[in-house]
């Protein structure tokens, strides 16, 4: 096939047909991105998938009019407000230059998407380092973030100031020499002081966004000084800080201080990154010179050598989202079958609760209900089914009976459907009832490689078994 029918898979980077909701090999639902061998204006061609996140994705690719490999991020957020924020990125890496930081080469729009063309940075990141080898030495740490905060300063010294919003261990990419370097500025801010307005989009990475960064909080400097002491607590612990806004909304700071965790780490190290990550702004380093200055350890070195492992403290590798397990067609009609004994049991009960209340107030009024009676019965009962598993699906992801027997719904994103999809799915199933489709509708599920009904289909819904049998 050619290679505009085909997109890469983001979990196994096989290739799919353009129009697959799933990976035919892992089931991981698809982004939409671009096949290997891609050539983007007839001079990048696509060689691998870096990564993939919410808002974009990166790839490695070849230059091939100066025969050398790049970065090329690619924006799959295309709201006008994700463009704007993407062009804002561009433009801030395109006026930077830092030994720490990488260089655009790039930017460009190609089939309604833009693109970003960037060094492209050998090796590993922080969090791969870490999750993969343990926590490091405190010296091998201090030399790694004495380069990352340069950058930052570097960053913090513009006019006006560039705030990156967004440190963390997974932007942090050390290349085989050691040398760090600083990536990814796609929430990045330009912080105007005389008009008090910000450029940039705002976004939380729980664990290392300080508490001004949730709402309307406004941020500056000092949030990257919190980013700062989160991504080095994890370096020398292996363990993600607790979330800020957990911290302020508990009665006790739930953050364990990092030399409980790792007992190698110095009283001195320690102060530093607790005082990075006090939760008001006013109580942390007011400024990277400040960090850094009390985390001298002798000559910063250009470069560091390559971490190795320390026993204490094993690391906790965050979770990576697994392959998506359509639902059998058995479970599913085992599923409504227990709804409809559950909702049926429900209406038994209340019904049994009418007619006792209605027996106290008259007991010689032992008439049957009258056909006005049954009707205004029977839409109640419609009501409260299509309400329950509305609300169970938007809200939840499963109905009772979908949590007993271990599925659930969910969007071909991987998120739990809107309450709008809910409604949508709801009221066709009730059309397929009612028109008498439900036999055909089951044989058209059992067949589609997808285990798609029809009402799956049109609302963009798919049920899945769930990870643990009875979990959401």
């Amino acid at each position: 096939m050619k290679g505009t029918t085909l997109q890469m898979c983001p979990e196994c980077r096989r290739e799919n047909r353009a129009s697959a909701r799933f990976c035919i090999y892992c089931r991981a639902p698809q982004r939409g991105l671009l096949p290997k061998g891609k050539i983007l204006k007839g001079r990048y061609r696509i060689v691998d998938l870096l990564g993939c996140g919410g808002m974009g994705a990166v790839y490695l690719a070849d230059d091939l009019a100066l025969a050398t490999k790049v970065a090329v991020k690619e924006n799959l957020e295309q709201s006008a407000e994700g463009q704007q924020q993407f062009q804002t990125e561009a433009k801030i890496l395109a006026h930077i230059r830092h030994p720490f930081l990488p260089r655009v080469q790039d930017y460009f729009v190609a089939d309604n998407r833009q693109y970003l063309v960037m060094d492209y940075i050998r090796g590993p990141s922080l969090e791969e380092w870490v999750e993969s080898k343990g926590p490091l030495a405190e010296g091998q740490a201090v030399g790694i973030f004495r380069q990352v905060m340069r950058a930052v300063q570097y960053l913090h010294s513009r006019q006006p100031p560039v705030i990156h919003r967004d440190i963390k261990p997974s932007n942090v990419k050390i290349d085989p020499s050691g040398r760090a370097f600083l990536v990814d500025f796609g929430i990045a801010k330009i912080l105007h002081w005389s008009s008090q307005t910000q450029a940039g989009a705002r976004a939380v990475t729980p664990g290392y966004s300080p508490p001004e960064q949730y709402g309307t909080g406004t941020t500056d400097q000092r949030s990257d000084i919190y980013s700062l002491g989160a991504t080095l607590y994890f370096a020398c612990t292996g363990h993600h800080p607790p979330e800020a806004i957990h911290r302020i909304t508990g009665k006790v700071d739930k953050l364990i201080p990092p030399r409980r965790l790792n007992p190698q780490i110095s009283p001195r190290l320690e102060r530093v990154i607790l005082k990075a990550l006090r939760v008001l702004q006013d109580d942390r380093y007011q400024s990277v010179q400040q960090m850094l200055a009390d985390l001298k350890v002798g000559k910063i070195p250009a470069r560091t050598p390559v971490p190795q492992r320390v026993k204490p403290a094993p690391p906790v590798s965050k979770p990576s989202p697994s392959p998506v397990p359509i639902a059998p067609i058995g479970r599913r009609v085992v599923a409504l079958l227990l709804d409809l004994l559950f909702i049926g049991s429900l209406m038994t009960i209340f019904s049994l609760f009418y007619l006792f209340w209605q027996f106290q107030a008259d007991p010689f009024d032992l008439h049957p209900a009258g056909e006005l009676q049954q009707a205004r019965l029977g839409w109640i009962v419609a009501v409260v089914w299509s309400a329950y598993r509305v609300l169970g699906h938007s809200l939840l992801g499963a109905t009772v009976g979908k949590k007993i027997v271990g599925v659930h719904v969910t969007s071909l994103h991987g998120r739990r459907p809107g309450l709008f999809s809910a409604l949508i799915r709801e009221s066709l199933l009730v059309l397929e009832m009612g028109f008498c489709l439900g036999i055909p509708s089951l044989i058209w599920t059992a067949k589609d490689p997808m285990g798609q009904a029809w009402h799956d289909i049109v609302s963009g819904t798919v049920v899945v078994r769930a990870r643990k049998a009875g979990s959401l």
